[in-house]
């Protein structure tokens, strides 16, 4: 403890302990103010819910398999035995926050270790700081791949170090949080191939590729992710390589040039004043995850507020270190010229792309249906049934049997023991905008679900103005 209170720890340790308090706020918020989805925190939590409960080879209702089964996230096992302790998703909003907000302490410490000038210190912790990308993805979702970052930045300032004791730990957990993260792995042995250190690269290489294999095997129930994402490249691996290489533009198809711009200026902003000719290696780190999310059919990968980049903001970190930590350090003058420049663009970005404005326009407005939602939730029981839409899943996923009416296939209505409903004229968030219920595609589900339950003789009533609950008599 008295370590981390040192003077010149203490005032990064403190800037992490807001940050962290800054992030769990802005998701808990929007949470409570309904701005989750069940894709993905639901599934997340009733994953949770489930190895927490014993029940791990239990069919999750939400995503029809069971939970190692999507991504074979090994990760789940440890978060599930913390998530018991608080059943609930601001304990997977409080974990998620405390790795997201713990990296202006760590990158300030591996500077410190390196010599960095103060100044330029206080520059990365600024542009992590104020990076919309760790704000965004932390917001009203949940990912276990994204409690890896201060793991991934670890492996990454690890590499060239003799010492294995740390390097292969923190790279095995980050490639247990699911399938995909064998991308951080292979651009890890790029990486450490840039650095000289070979044999580490290929072992690296070796053990990613390996989990790869296995981790996509074990999850084969949960779908073909790459043909899905890639397919229209072709039918095959092979196919799909050949169109790149005689191809390419085809890719524009799916993700156009001003897309992949908005998108990649988004990401590199903040820290755009703190590279240097060091940090290439770092940036060529980042390659096989930056690849793939361009070339992908699934837009939300090009996304900020999605976790698909979140081990290429590790590698970016680390190209800001590796360049801050070069031979010869700048001036005094020049430290703080790239002080204020980061504070520059990093505050840009975050205005630009932090989407600051959607707790007025798109949550707040929610409030009252957020409170009626809250008080009307009480009375349903942690082991009773539940049918409802998918934005009320998010918030009722921490049990076995919760379906939503978006989804075919729920069956009969009187099965369940509640049905919980939104009022027909309450205002819900539909592709960014809020519409009254029914006035929206999901109108005649709602209605017709109600009308189900009622010839089924089941009571339905208004709970409130904005809730309306069915239960078995």
């Amino acid at each position: 403890m008295s370590s981390l209170l040192h003077p010149s720890r203490r005032p990064f340790v403190i800037l992490a302990v807001l940050y962290s308090s800054v992030l769990f706020t802005s998701t808990a918020v929007q949470h409570y103010l309904m701005g989750s989805q069940v894709w993905d925190l639901g599934i997340f939590e009733q994953f949770n819910w489930l190895i927490a409960n014993g029940k791990i080879n239990t069919i999750s209702s939400l995503r029809n398999i069971t939970p190692l089964q999507d991504h074979f996230s090994l990760l789940l096992l440890p978060i599930a035995l913390v998530y018991k302790l608080s059943p609930n998703a601001y304990m997977l909003f409080a974990l998620q926050s405390l790795a997201l907000g713990c990296m202006p302490a760590l990158a300030a410490d591996l500077c410190r270790r390196q010599g960095v000038k103060r100044e330029l210190i206080w520059a990365l912790a600024i542009a992590i700081v104020l990076s919309p990308y760790s704000f965004l993805v932390n917001r009203g979702d949940f990912h276990p791949d994204v409690l890896t970052l201060p793991l991934m930045l670890l492996a990454i300032r690890e590499v060239n170090q003799p010492r294995r004791w740390l390097y292969y730990p923190c790279l095995l957990l980050t490639l247990f949080a699911k399938n995909a993260q064998a991308l951080f792995g292979i651009g890890l042995s790029f990486y450490a191939l840039a650095k000289g250190q070979r044999a580490r690269a290929a072992i690296t290489l070796a053990i990613s590729m390996t989990w790869w294999s296995l981790a996509t095997h074990m999850s084969s129930a949960g779908g073909d992710h790459v043909g899905i994402r890639l397919g229209y490249l072709g039918d095959t691996k092979l196919e799909m390589l050949t169109t790149l290489i005689t191809r390419p533009w085809v890719v524009f198809n799916e993700a156009p040039p001003d897309s992949i711009l908005l998108y990649s200026l988004g990401l590199s902003l903040p820290f755009l004043a703190l590279f240097g000719r060091a940090s290439w290696k770092a940036l060529l780190g980042c390659t096989p995850i930056y690849f793939t999310n361009l070339i992908s059919a699934s837009s939300i990968q090009r996304e900020l507020n999605h976790h698909y980049s979140i081990g290429i903001l590790a590698f970016l970190i680390g190209g800001c270190i590796d360049a801050l930590a070069q031979a010869n350090p700048p001036s005094l003058q020049r430290a703080k010229t790239i002080l204020y420049a980061t504070l520059l663009f990093s505050t840009a970005a975050l205005l630009g792309y932090g989407r600051l404005g959607y707790y007025q326009s798109r949550l707040l407005p929610r409030l009252q249906e957020a409170q009626d939602f809250q008080a009307a939730k009480h009375i349903i029981q942690p082991n009773d049934s539940v049918l409802t839409i998918a934005n009320y899943a998010a918030h009722m996923a921490g049990r076995q049997m919760v379906r939503q009416i978006e989804k075919p296939g729920y069956g009969a209505v009187d099965q369940y023991d509640w049905i919980v409903l939104p009022a027909p004229d309450i205002p819900i968030n539909i592709a960014g905008k809020l519409k009254r219920v029914d006035r929206t595609k999901l109108g005649p589900s709602v209605a017709r679900v109600r009308r189900e339950a009622e010839a089924a003789q089941m009571n339905c009533r208004s709970a409130n103005a904005s809730i309306v609950l069915c239960s078995r008599s």
